[in-house]
């Protein structure tokens, strides 16, 4: 072998397996390589015949709890799934569906046919005043390229008991103050297109003698899912001894 050859087999066996790294880097480190695109394709959009299934059976029972409110004979049968009670359609005696919302992108389908969705329902008394809040698992199934909905169950739900804040009224001295403030947000309520509903949360004093009362109201189109919430307090006052809402 000639010596220039053999010089250049030495070089080779002498020169690092990693001549481009770095001689302070661990050269017994993978190499990550990356062919192609790797993003993530994006989710398949909602089948809107399925989105509008979920939103006409809860209209349909916004629509029922409306009229059972006033006596008028509720189609229950025609709603519920096999078993439904009323209160479970249409919510507790006494209150209606005052709004509901849900995510399309939520909903599930297990096998052909058949799909699961997590829905929100909010239920009021008729002075507007939100009694109950609950989460369903609805089941819908395909009949005759029918979206029904085969059966529901509440996964959880709350009552909405205000009796901590009408004791705190009472040992505030401010019970007057309570029921005015009440009185202004079933006003709000009464006469308008939206479907609204209101729940107060606390009440407290302020500076000035001004009295304070935290709340919720909510506004929701009727029939059609998703609501708007605001949390602005009513502040009210004294003038010449008559108690007045300087906010609304």
């Amino acid at each position: 072998m000639r010596p220039a050859s053999l010089a250049l087999l030495l070089l080779v066996a002498a020169f690092p397996a990693f001549a481009g790294t770095d001689p302070g880097s661990d050269s017994t480190a993978a190499t990550e390589i990356v062919l192609g695109d790797v993003t993530p394709p994006p989710p398949p959009a909602p089948d809107d015949f399925r989105v509008q299934a979920v939103e006409g059976f809860l209209a349909a029972r916004q629509d029922g709890s409306l009229g059972r409110a006033v006596d008028r004979a509720a189609k229950l049968k025609t709603l519920s799934p096999k078993g439904a009670t009323e209160e479970e359609i249409y919510g507790p005696k006494g209150s209606r569906l005052i709004a509901f919302d849900f995510s399309p992108e939520a909903i599930e389908s297990e096998r052909p046919g058949h799909f699961r969705i997590p829905v929100y329902l909010l239920f009021a008394d008729e002075a507007g005043e939100v009694v109950e809040s609950r989460d369903e698992i609805l089941d819908f199934s395909e009949t005759n390229g029918v979206w029904i909905c085969a059966s529901r169950r509440t996964s959880a739900a709350m009552s909405w008991i205000r009796d901590g804040v009408l004791d705190t009224a009472d040992s505030l001295g401010v019970s007057e103050e309570l029921t005015v403030a009440e009185k202004h947000l079933q006003d709000w309520t009464v006469g308008r297109k939206e479907s609204l509903a209101y729940s107060v949360a606390d009440i407290s004093k302020g500076g000035g003698g001004r009295v304070i009362v935290n709340c919720l109201r909510y506004t929701a189109e009727y029939g059609r899912r998703g609501f708007d919430l605001k949390s602005e307090p009513l502040v009210l006052s004294r003038e010449q001894g008559v108690l007045r809402v300087e906010s609304n």
